[in-house]
This record gives structure tokens, C-alpha cells and sequence, in this order.
């Protein structure tokens, strides 16, 4: 078999970069699968890679010979049973046409038809009772029935993206498969989130049936180092610039492109690297009053901006926990984005008029700060830090005063900090906030270059050479609270 660059790259055009030993892996266990059922897994934080590296299976698969079905699971808790199953497998049971119906028989073809279109589709009605129960134990092995059967002619690679997003009955067939694998060669590749959600995955792993668990290969797919996340960024590129967009991506791939063209006309559609599709409205709507608050958010403040009952958006909290979005700060009532970044593209992906008018309740729930209360107003939360970051609505509020210095901290840096303009103040106490160039850009009308060209200025007053140091300087945030 040729190196896996070249046999992995030949469909796509070009193997992603910093992943040599997962694609090695991902040969490997396509090898191994023609003689006996395998199982790949991979697990990471969201857009670190790994759907990218499931195409690359699938392209090495078709190369191959094989039968590729590839599905991805929905919203979160979605209704469909099997979805992700389903979402994989339907459209190559409608190729496959009615010949495997007959070769499942009868019983298996009936019990199947109530899952699968594609088998549903002209069929009459079943000629017995089917049981009550859709989680009954003989559609779970109707279902690895089925898997074997397409398996036979050419191999089937299964893969499932998203499943940390999958539905009960399809983590229960997971785990029959698991401890009883088919007799035919198929890989199933799995690929989800390190999320809480996902522990049902991880404990799958560890299954060991007697010697019939098939083989399985897990691989944690980790932000790539700075050299190779350097290799993304096309050459040219302003060097403040590509070192903040380094800094801000912190390795992960599908943010480094997102911020790389954040902010770009006209948007390119190849670029939407960072999807926020899959969350329910009320997980949206928590995602959008928490990055309008800025790290770290409480549930009882983001529920006064989002203008919503206190008990659905901690229900929107857990959703978000669970993409993998956000995570708790070591206290039970305060929560951050797992990386500042995502609050900023949360932040421009917002409804103008909604944000309008949630800047301002972000700015009265800040300065309250003390309590808030439940959509009946019985039950109070008790704000978390004494001095928090400043929200991005009060920070547009104090860059449009007059007295845009006179709240800013005392002491030895007071000096350099008058020395700087006003638009030059303004930058500083935005950088300060953890904000980066793209937003700052959105937030004062200006282009990213200018900004960086304002950063080159305020590095050289302040005799300082990081974003880290303005910070020390300006007071985090900018002003207390």
C-alpha cells in the first residue's frame, strides 16, 4: 500500500497538515478490517480536525473498493431513533434496492422497514404484529443483521460523526456491535467530542467480551503545534497579525480558518469552518447573552440578558457543555467559553436588533451584579467575582465618553496610559478585555490592519511587547466594576 500521504491524499488533494500519525492509523485499521470487523475512534474538542480526517478515510475507502456509508448525528437529544444509523445507511439500502430485503428475510425486512425509508418504500404492511417496544432486543440485532449483510460485497466502511449528539437506541446498538461484532468486514469510524455527553463512548472502550470485541483503535485528536498551525495561514500575512491569529487559535484548525476570514466580503462559503447549526434555539440564544457578558458568566446574569426563565438556560448551559463550547470556571455557579474566540465569532454570527437590545440589559446586569432572579423571581444567585471583565456592550458604552481615562487603574503605569490617544486608549482597554482584533475591529469601525496598526503604537508607548502586558497595565478589563 502506497505512504499514506500519497494513498489518502490522491481524492482530497492534499493530506491535512500535523496529522501524520491519525492518518497512519486510519490505513491501518481499513487494512485490518478486511479480514476481520474493526472499530476507529477519535475524540477532540470541536473544529480540531476530525471530520477532516474521516474525509480522508472515506476518499482511501472509495480508492479501495469499498462500501462507504457516512451519516452524522443531529441536534442534540434529537427524536429519530438510529439517527445517525439512519442518516448513514439509508441512502445505500435504496442503491442496494430490494435484494437485500430478500436476503434479510422476511421478519428482519419488516422490523427494519419501521426504521429505514429506503425499506419502507413500497412495502406492505408487515404480516404480523410487530412488538410494542422499538428499543426491543431483536431490532438491535435485526440492525447488526442488516450492517453484515451490506458489509458482503465489497467491505463497508461505517462512519459516524457527531456522536457524542447520538440518541439512546443508537448508543445501545453501539454497544451490541461492540460485544458482537459482525461476521464481515467492516470498519466503523467513530468521531466526537471530548464533552460530558461522551462518557457513554469512553467506557465503551474498555469493553473486552470474551475476545469478541473487535479491535479497537482510539485516537485523541490534539489542537496542532504552533509550526504546523503556522503552515495554515497563507504566506504573506502581516506577522502581528498571524502571530495574534496563532494565539487566539490556540491549534485548533476550524478556528484558525474562522478567524483568519472573520469579517471578510464577500464571505467565502468554503470557509465556515465553525458550524453553530446543531444547537437548539435556547442553547443559542444562552451562547449569544453569555458572549455578550464575557467570561466568566453566571447562569443567573446570562439569564437577565437572554431573557429567558432561569431553568431553561441552565438546560442551554448543559447543551453548550456538552458541544464542548464552554466549560465551568471551578465554581459551581460560574461558567467560561473554552476559548475566548468562540465567544467573538458567537458575537458576530448575533442578530443585530437582538444584540442592540441585549447590550443594554448586559450592562444593567453587570452593574447590579449583586442577584438575579428566576423568571418568578423566588430564587436568588449571588453574582460570583467583586471585579469581573468589563461586557463588551459597556465597554462600546465607555469608548463613546468623554472621561475615557478616568476610571482606569492608579499606579505605576498611569504615566504610559496618558501618553496614549484616545482611539489608542480605546484599543488598549479592548485588548485588555481579551478581546481580539476582529472583534475590536467590528466594535470601532475599523479595518483589522488599522488595529494592528494601533497595537504597533501602543506597544511602543507602553515599552511592552505582549497583549499580556497592556493587560498588566490597563487593569483587567479596564475599569472596576
Amino acid at each position: 500500500m502506497p505512504p499514506v500521504e500519497t494513498a489518502l491524499s490522491q481524492a482530497t488533494g492534499s493530506a491535512p497538515v500535523g496529522r501524520h500519525k491519525e492518518l497512519l492509523v486510519l490505513e491501518e485499521s481499513l487494512r485490518l478490517a478486511r479480514t476481520s470487523a474493526r472499530i476507529v475512534s477519535l475524540a477532540g474538542e470541536p473544529w480540531v480536525g476530525k471530520s477532516r480526517l474521516l474525509a480522508e478515510l472515506i476518499a482511501a475507502a472509495h480508492d479501495g473498493g469499498w462500501t462507504v456509508a457516512a451519516g452524522r448525528a443531529g441536534r442534540l437529544g434529537g427524536p429519530v431513533p438510529f439517527e445517525v444509523f439512519v442518516d448513514a445507511l439509508d441512502d445505500q439500502l435504496a442503491r442496494i434496492g430490494p435484494d437485500l430485503a430478500e436476503r434479510l428475510g422476511p421478519g428482519e425486512a419488516d422490523r427494519l422497514a419501521g426504521v429505514f425509508p429506503a425499506l419502507a418504500a413500497g412495502r406492505q404492511e408487515p404480516s404480523g404484529p410487530a412488538p410494542a417496544d422499538p428499543d426491543a432486543y431483536w431490532l438491535i440485532r435485526a440492525m447488526r443483521a442488516l450492517i453484515g449483510r451490506a458489509a458482503e460485497a465489497n467491505g463497508l466502511l461505517l462512519v459516524l460523526d457527531d456522536v457524542h449528539r447520538a440518541d439512546p437506541l443508537s448508543l445501545q446498538l453501539l454497544d451490541h456491535l461492540v460485544r458482537h461484532p459482525p461476521q464481515a468486514p467492516v470498519l466503523i469510524a467513530l468521531a466526537y467530542r471530548d464533552s460530558p455527553t461522551a462518557r457513554h463512548l469512553s467506557s465503551l472502550r474498555t469493553l473486552r467480551a470474551h475476545g469478541a470485541t473487535p479491535s479497537w483503535r482510539h485516537l485523541d485528536v490534539a489542537p496542532l503545534p504552533e509550526r504546523d498551525a503556522a503552515a495554515l495561514l497563507p504566506p504573506g500575512l502581516d506577522p502581528i497579525r498571524r502571530q495574534l491569529l496563532l494565539r487566539d487559535a490556540a491549534g485548533v484548525p476550524g478556528l484558525l480558518h474562522a478567524l483568519r476570514d472573520a469579517g471578510r466580503l464577500p464571505v467565502n462559503p468554503d470557509a465556515a469552518s465553525v458550524d453553530f447549526r446543531a444547537l437548539s434555539p435556547v442553547a443559542w440564544r444562552t451562547a449569544c447573552a453569555a458572549a455578550l457578558l464575557g467570561d466568566p458568566f453566571t447562569p443567573g446574569t446570562v439569564a437577565e440578558v437572554a431573557e429567558l426563565p432561569l431553568e431553561r438556560v441552565l438546560g442551554g448551559l448543559d447543551d453548550l457543555q456538552s458541544e464542548g463550547l464552554i466549560r465551568p470556571d471551578g465554581h459551581l455557579r460560574r461558567f467560561r467559553f473554552r476559548h475566548p474566540a468562540v465567544a467573538g465569532l458567537v458575537l458576530r454570527a448575533t442578530d443585530a436588533g437582538w444584540r442592540y437590545g441585549a447590550q443594554g440589559r448586559a450592562l444593567r446586569a453587570t452593574a447590579q451584579g449583586s442577584t438575579q432572579g428566576t423568571a418568578q423571581g423566588s430564587t436568588q444567585v449571588t453574582a460570583a467575582p467583586a471585579r469581573k471583565p468589563m461586557p463588551l456592550s459597556a465597554m462600546t458604552d465607555a469608548m463613546d465618553a468623554e472621561d475615557l481615562t478616568a476610571d482606569l487603574p492608579d499606579g505605576p503605569g498611569a504615566v504610559e496610559l496618558a501618553s496614549l490617544s484616545r482611539r489608542e486608549v480605546q484599543v488598549a482597554v479592548l485588548v485588555s478585555a481579551g478581546f481580539t482584533n476582529q472583534q475590536i475591529a467590528g466594535r470601532m469601525q475599523l479595518s483589522p490592519k488599522t488595529v494592528e496598526t494601533y497595537l504597533s503604537r501602543i506597544f511602543k508607548k507602553l515599552g511592552v511587547v505582549s497583549r499580556t502586558q497592556v493587560a498588566h497595565l490597563v487593569g483587567r478589563g479596564g475599569r472596576h466594576l
